[in-house]
């Protein structure tokens, strides 16, 4: 997993990249990764990513409602 500095740039890329995600667009069209806090490059052969399994966590969208 990436251990680089969030920098101002990757969290506006971050944001930015929620909202249209939020909007419609896929997941797989985002430019950084919501699970690593990175760029999508970054992190892109991580096994999280080339082997998902049961455990991986999909970013949650706003219509799934509040967390307990």
């Amino acid at each position: 997993m990436p251990d680089k500095p969030l920098t101002p740039d990757l969290a506006a890329a971050i944001e930015r990249d929620n909202r249209l995600e939020d909007a419609g667009m896929h997941g797989d069209d985002r430019a950084t990764c919501w699970t690593h806090q990175s760029w999508a490059d970054d992190c892109a052969d991580d096994p999280i990513h080339t082997h998902p399994s049961a455990h991986h966590r999909l970013r949650p969208h706003p219509s799934d409602g509040p967390r307990a």
